[in-house]
């Protein structure tokens, strides 16, 4: 499956690839602990680490002998019943050599199915989709495009005619897919970001070489197997994500998210240091380094097999919509019967995998732009990431409780008017003797007891050997647009009752009326909401001048409203 990349508040997916570093650093908390999280969708949970990729989930297939394309023939008659349209090429961005640098290799798409048919449904399944016969000058005549969409929305891929459904797009070979190294101790972007640098430097070098070798008609070196100039050049010239935010626009952000954010800047940060004697040899400096990383952060896919991050030249110009016209998958060449030839008979060298870009069910139409879905994240994940929120967002999330430690210490609030050495209070108390502390951490670690008991009462009633309630399980508690965490009510009633001093061996229900309970879930839900309010906003409310961020926060602020007119019959 491929995933696209997401912060440690949000997921989908089952990337574990994020790693922190240094190791034993201040962003130790920033690492491959699925725990670490921030919020689940219903009974999804969306782990810390899935920092990974990108487009719609879609499956790693090897190739395979193809069946009949009488359909494919059939739909592609009815995609263009008398002539294809062909979009001017004079309209294409410069771009677009990108494309045909990174599919050098592939027969392409007038070769990439039977000899009088387009490509099928499952061309990106067939022996000859990753086929190398092309040589490195000769131009593929692409079905895609490079085009500046107009209206503030910069590049993306257009279809230069009609595609047939299913049709293979782009095929660019895993030898040009810029791949992070699973092994290194370096969080994946800082490790990558490195890389590009030295690739940068590379080419610029070799350019120069060529130049001077040109002028005096010298006899040229080898170049190296891969020179990205080419898509190093194509790359934008600013990425703008939250590890460039300040004062004012983290003031116009929860905390949770703020929190988020000051991890992400500091894990860079501690990575710059680290690396900075090898940055300065390529004579780059913190600008530098700051927008390769945010360049892979902002066009990474992830594969959970090989735990490796991958940005795709050509396939990362898609933009993302939640109603996508093409997906993404790995193809991997059929290896049954090279070993046995092997033993006959040198053969040729297998065919490296290739990363391909496929059109969807409907096809598309010529000049339509070619999209694919990023994933169906909450906001924070485009935002922390990406740095923009898409409307609308069908994966969006209000999280309310980190975990049952939070619900317990908000409940101590909530009954003492917030003198309780609640998690608030704790936090305005940092400088207390060390004895207030050590009962206040007792007050809670009692609590949680009494919770997982009164949690576990009513399957231990129904079954004796029934195993106990892990509070481990109750993390990310969130509302959505689809509804209300089923776990926020029981728990909440709990963390109340063993506040109280109840509840210590009885039932949830019989601790706190189900009506009490959803108060306290209706007064946590109004202190999230207030926190989106229009009137809350940074430095001068100057970071609600930020676009990206105030569409988060009018995201989040839409979920909240919702829930409480559900749950209330009126909005915040």
């Amino acid at each position: 499956m491929l995933l696209r990349q997401q912060p440690r508040s949000c997921t989908n997916s089952t990337d574990t690839g994020l790693t922190a570093f240094p190791r034993s650093s201040r962003v130790a908390r920033w690492t491959q602990d699925p725990g670490a999280c921030g919020v689940t969708c219903g009974p999804h949970q969306w782990a810390s680490s899935d920092l990974g990729l990108r487009a719609a989930p879609s499956t790693s297939t090897p190739r395979a002998s193809r069946p009949t394309n009488l359909l494919l023939r059939a739909a592609t008659a009815a995609l263009a019943p008398t002539s294809s349209p062909v979009l001017d090429v004079g309209e294409l961005d410069a771009g677009s050599a990108v494309l045909q640098w990174a599919c050098q290799g592939w027969e392409g798409p007038e070769l990439d199915d039977d000899e009088d048919g387009p490509a099928g449904p499952d061309s990106s399944t067939s022996s000859s989709s990753g086929g190398s016969s092309s040589s490195g000058g000769a131009q593929l005549r692409l079905a895609v495009g490079v085009r500046d969409l107009g209206g503030g929305r910069g590049r993306g891929l257009v279809a230069l005619r009609d595609v047939a459904p299913g049709e293979t797009l782009l095929s660019v070979s895993m030898e040009r897919v810029f791949c992070s190294e699973p092994e290194s101790e370096l969080h994946w972007s800082a490790e990558m970001g490195l890389r590009l640098l030295k690739a940068r430097h590379a080419s610029q070098q070799q350019q120069q070489q060529q130049q001077q070798q040109q002028q005096h008609k010298l006899q040229g070196r080898k170049v190296a197997a891969v020179d990205w100039g080419v898509w190093i050049r194509s790359l934008p010239a600013a990425v703008r994500t939250p590890l460039e935010y300040g004062e004012a626009e983290l003031g116009t952000l929860d905390r949770y998210t703020a929190a988020e954010v000051a991890a992400m800047q500091q894990c860079v940060q501690d990575c710059f240091e680290a690396l900075q004697p090898e940055l300065e040899a390529l004579g780059c400096g913190w600008a530098d380094f700051m927008w390769a990383v945010q360049v892979f952060h902002s066009r990474c896919f992830f594969e959970p097999t090989s735990g490796r991050h991958m940005t795709v030249p050509g396939v990362d110009m898609a933009n993302h919509t939640h109603t996508p016209t093409a997906g993404v998958r790995i193809v991997h060449p059929m290896s049954q019967g090279w070993d046995a030839t092997a033993e006959i008979a040198e053969p040729p060298p297998p065919e490296p995998s290739r990363f391909t870009l496929v059109a969807g069910e409907a096809g598309i139409r010529c000049g339509e732009e070619v999209t694919i879905s990023y994933g169906t994240w909450p906001s924070e994940a485009f935002l922390l990431l990406f740095g923009f929120v898409p409307s609308p967002c069908p994966g969006e999330a209000l999280t309310l409780f980190r975990d049952a430690e939070e619900v317990v210490c908000w409940c101590m609030d909530q009954q003492h008017g917030g003198r309780s050495g609640g998690e608030g209070q704790r936090e305005e108390e940092e400088e207390d003797d060390d004895d207030e502390e050590e009962e206040a951490e007792a007050r809670i670690a009692t609590a949680l007891e009494q919770v997982a008991a009164a949690l576990s009462a009513p399957q231990l009633a129904a079954d004796t050997e029934a195993a106990a309630v892990d509070l481990a399980d109750f993390t990310n508690l969130v509302v959505t647009p689809q509804g209300v965490d089923g776990r926020l009510e029981p728990l909440l009633a709990a963390a109340a009752a063993a506040v109280r001093g109840q509840g210590e061996t009885a039932a949830p229900a019989a601790g706190m009326p189900a009506a009490e309970a959803r108060q306290l879930l209706v007064a946590r839900l109004r202190e999230r909401a207030a926190e989106f309010g229009d009137g809350v906003g940074g430095v001068g409310g100057a970071g609600l001048h930020e676009p990206a961020v105030a569409a988060f926060r009018a995201s989040k602020r839409a979920v909240a409203e919702a829930a409480l007119n559900s749950l209330t019959g009126a909005a915040a």
